[in-house]
């Protein structure tokens, strides 16, 4: 160190020694309290985020476990359609038997047997179950009529509207639906279906009156696989299904087509039957009075009135079941028709019949 170095570094300590800074300790205090809070708003932050991804974590959990764990298998087509509870074999007709107590609402839901109940196509061997189907009568219309058919017991829904589409065995009555139109899919959720059709299904030149009963046509029909009271969404390739009088995009029960979409309705002898002496005529009709009327020819356009008569509904006008045997017949072919009682007399326009061609062995 030289002469020069030592006299500035003597100048620099003497002036250093007379440099007074105050330390207040209030201030050091202060200091430190507010970084003490700093760090504790960053720890209880840190808490704070650690919980809300731990609860992100358990939602994610849940969501999983319900979704993917625990879920209801989806019921839409082509996996095979897993109903409630499968319907039983359909028994052996019993002539003494009595329909169930019905209401315009709630048509039982597992059909009366008919030996000659038109079938489905199955695979030979497949377990079927027998299947009411609906269709319009085309003699008293405005009426929905229905016909058992046999369908396959693993897929009942999609056999009971492919049986619609194809058509009735009742030359009196037809199905308002395209034939062409084909089942996309047939999915349930809780109480609600949801049935998925083709484009084809919106080619049809119906008034709106027929409009509603075909719609009714297919509510009723999807509903005998499942339960009467479900609500049905019909839906056209994903989209709702929209005509040119109404948007169905909305859930339907029974009966939301048309106020009254069944007037009378033969079950047994079924179309074309083969049966015994005495026969069992059953059925359902919203009958003034609780009164229908029914008579039995023979199959020729002349042919006499063999038998005729006067039977009653369990209730008078609502829809109710009816069931009667005929007077003792001899082999052959015969016409059965039954009429509403009309008690305008013609003033309301015809009164709602049908009629069923059946045969005596």
């Amino acid at each position: 160190m030289n002469e020069l170095e030592r006299i500035l570094r003597a100048d620099l300590h003497d002036v250093a020694g007379t440099v007074d800074i105050p330390v207040r300790l209030d201030t050091v205090a202060a200091v430190r309290d507010r970084m003490a809070a700093a760090d504790h708003r960053t720890r209880w932050g840190r808490i704070a985020l650690a919980a809300a991804v731990a609860a992100a974590l358990v939602l994610a959990a849940v969501w999983f476990a319900q979704a993917v764990l625990f879920r209801t298998p989806d019921t839409a087509v082509p996996n095979p359609l897993q109903t409630p509870s499968e319907p039983a074999p359909a028994p052996s007709a019993d002539p003494s038997a009595q329909p169930p107590t019905t209401t315009p609402s709630a048509v039982p839901a597992t059909p009366s047997p008919s030996a000659s109940a038109a079938a489905t196509p199955v695979d030979p061997g497949e377990r079927t179950v027998g299947m009411f189907v609906y269709f319009a009568a085309t003699e008293s219309f405005p009426n929905l009529v229905r016909e058992v058919r046999q369908v396959p017991a693993q897929t009942p829904a999609r056999g009971a509207l492919e049986a619609m589409l194809a058509g009735p065995s009742d030359p009196e009555s037809v199905t308002l639906w395209n034939p062409d139109t084909k089942i996309l899919g047939i999915s349930e959720h809780a109480d609600l279906i949801t049935v998925d059709l083709s484009r084809e299904a919106e080619d049809f030149n119906l008034g709106a009156a027929y409009e509603g009963y075909m719609v009714d046509q297919l509510v009723y029909t999807i509903t005998e696989a499942f339960q009467p009271t479900f609500r049905v969404l019909i839906t056209i390739e994903g989209r709702p299904f929209v005509t040119g009088h109404n948007v169905y995009d909305q859930p339907m029960t029974r009966g939301e087509g048309t106020d009254s979409p069944i007037r009378l309705v033969i079950d047994t002898p079924a179309q074309d039957a083969t049966v015994s002496s005495p026969v069992r005529v059953t059925g359902l009709a919203a009958a003034f009075e609780a009164t229908i009327m029914w008579e039995v020819r023979g199959t020729g356009p002349e042919a006499p009135v063999v038998a005729e008569g006067v039977a009653h509904t369990d209730e008078g006008m609502v829809l109710a079941p009816f069931a009667f045997d005929l007077p003792p017949l001899g082999p052959g072919t015969y016409v059965l028709r039954i009429t509403l009682d009309d008690p305008s007399a013609g003033e309301a326009g015809p009164p709602a019949s049908e009629t069923k061609v059946f045969s005596v062995r």
